[in-house]
């Protein structure tokens, strides 16, 4: 997420049309890990439920089903162009319990106090301020609400045998990242997180994916490609290095022998006290 009163940087992949078939390439494989869950943490009809940084809305959309009838979603993203795709699909959809907002992750604009459970998935690693935005969400929260933040660290990408272009990845990555003052490794600092945020127990999955085939295997490839212009101007890589490393990526999409292990994605949820 991007916001213009905070001294983030603006977000560094696509939106709206341009992101939309790798953001259902991202819900493919990761919505289900999410969907397990929430629906294990107790998802049910009646509940209000927030959902910040929710692009073009697709997890948002699974999630009305599950609090139908009676109860709300709504969705919030910096990206116009992300709502605009959420609105339409919502529509086509029929879906009547779940709207959307234009906010940012430190001042969503929510009311206080009114949500039975507030989630983000891939959000705090796009935010310099990752404790701002958990402080934001946990007053959303009614006492004994539901707050589940998932996110991945770099950590978790490699290859085996080890290729140069997930070698590089990693390394322009952190560059970028750093650049815009991000936190590569935010995932596995979750707990932490939320304990600093007065949660006192929560609780803690982990998730990695592991292909040998198929389109989701071409994920970094195709994000690679996205976040160009700003891997350009944190001289993290050059045109021409990005051209030979996303050609590789390719090449190794198509060999079913190279094991990629896509992420590490560390799950936390917990009840406000």
């Amino acid at each position: 997420m991007q916001n213009g009163h905070h001294p983030d940087k603006p977000y560094m992949l696509a939106t709206g049309e341009r992101a939309a078939s790798r953001l259902d390439l991202l819900e493919r494989m990761f919505g289900p890990a999410t969907r397990h869950l929430l629906s294990a943490i107790g998802l049910r009809s009646g509940m209000r439920v927030a959902e910040i940084g929710c692009g073009i809305g697709l997890t948002a959309q699974w999630v009305s089903t599950g609090v139908s009838p009676g109860g709300v979603v709504v969705g919030v993203d910096s990206s116009s162009e992300q709502l605009h795709i959420a609105e339409k699909s919502a529509r086509e959809a029929g879906t009547t319990s779940l709207s959307f907002r234009e906010g940012n992750a430190y001042e969503t604009g929510l009311p206080r106090n009114s949500f039975d459970l507030v989630y983000s998935r891939f959000l705090l690693c796009h935010l310099a301020d990752p404790a701002k935005a958990l402080e934001e969400m946990n007053s959303l929260l009614k006492r004994g609400g539901i707050l589940v933040c998932e996110d991945h660290d770099d950590g978790g990408i490699f290859t085996e045998p080890p290729t140069h272009a997930y070698k590089r990845l990693i390394e322009i990555s952190e560059t970028v990242n750093r650049s815009h003052g991000l936190d590569s490794y935010i995932g596995l600092k979750l707990p932490r997180l939320f304990y600093a945020e007065g949660f006192s127990q929560p609780d803690v999955n982990v998730n990695q994916i592991a292909l040998l085939r198929g389109e989701e295997k071409r994920f970094w490839e195709l994000t690679l490609r996205e976040a160009a212009p700003a891997i350009l101007a944190a001289h993290a890589s050059s045109a021409d290095e990005l051209d030979v490393i996303c050609a590789e990526m390719r090449q190794i999409a198509q060999d079913e022998s190279i094991l990629l292990m896509l992420a590490r994605v560390t799950q936390v949820w917990a009840r406000k006290p």
